[in-house]
């Protein structure tokens, strides 16, 4: 099998899924896509620098034979809703199914049994959580949400930068690395510093990544309750830790 990201976890970035579909085409490979976080913004339809649209970043999804995708990150629902979209429904049975003298009265049902399509055999209805916003209030408000963040991390990736920061790759979707070298100090320390200063804060709440020994802050815009007014605070709030912890000498001459 071949496993492709839409959405890597570090950095928010989508693989070439169109290309690594050939590959698995090519070779006979079960292609799985893992959009856990990303999965979701194919809602999304705004447009890129270069023209294209947030959608068109996911070109070649649709030839996956699996994807995985979590309904309570992209989709601003309640904790442990994770979907696994298999586009051969007999390839779960084959895979999951068994009989049992204690299951034999399942054996005729017009319809294959959720028992019958992974491993468990008894399971909360966790699909309500989806089906039920879904039902309620329809895909619109979803789509304005993940457009959004989206607007959101794009906003802080230019803003960050003029307050001194060194960023990571354009955001694909709602991930914005970033960081501050200082002058004089060591740059992974003093990020480090950074986010325990963010944590006993306590009003922001950032993680760090740590890429090629490089260390970086991570902004994550997945909160439905993360608007423009927090984004301002948070840049605020860094740009008040950076006069604290390295404030710029000037030099007479």
């Amino acid at each position: 099998m071949i496993v492709a990201s839409a959405g890597t976890t570090d950095v928010g970035i989508i693989d070439p899924l169109d290309a690594i579909a050939d590959l698995a085409e090519n070779y006979n490979l079960w292609f799985h896509v893992d959009a856990a976080y990303g999965g979701a913004f194919l809602l999304a339809a705004l447009e890129n620098e270069d023209g294209s649209t947030t959608k068109d970043q996911f070109k070649g999804i649709e030839r996956s034979d699996s994807v995985t995708i979590d309904p309570h990150k992209g989709f601003f629902l309640p904790y442990g809703l994770g979907a696994l979209v298999v586009k051969d429904i007999n390839t779960l049975y084959k895979t999951n199914s068994f009989k049992a003298n204690y299951l034999q009265d399942t054996y005729n049902a017009v319809e294959p049994s959720p028992s019958d399509l992974s491993p468990e055999l008894s399971k909360h209805f966790r699909g309500l959580r989806l089906w039920l916003p879904l039902q309620l209030l329809g895909e619109a408000p979803f789509k304005a949400a993940l457009e959004e963040k989206i607007l959101l991390t794009r906003y802080f990736y230019q803003a960050v930068q003029q307050i001194g920061f060194q960023v990571g790759p354009y955001p694909e979707l709602s991930i914005c690395t970033y960081r501050y070298v200082p002058e004089d100090q060591d740059a992974n320390e003093f990020n480090h510093l950074l986010a325990q200063k963010l944590r006993e804060d306590g009003r922001f709440f950032v993680s760090t990544t740590n890429i090629a020994s490089v260390n970086w802050l991570r902004l994550a815009v997945v909160s439905f309750r993360t608007h423009l007014t927090e984004i301002d605070a948070y840049l605020q709030f860094l740009k008040q830790l950076i006069d604290e912890l390295a404030p710029v000498t000037i030099q007479e001459h």
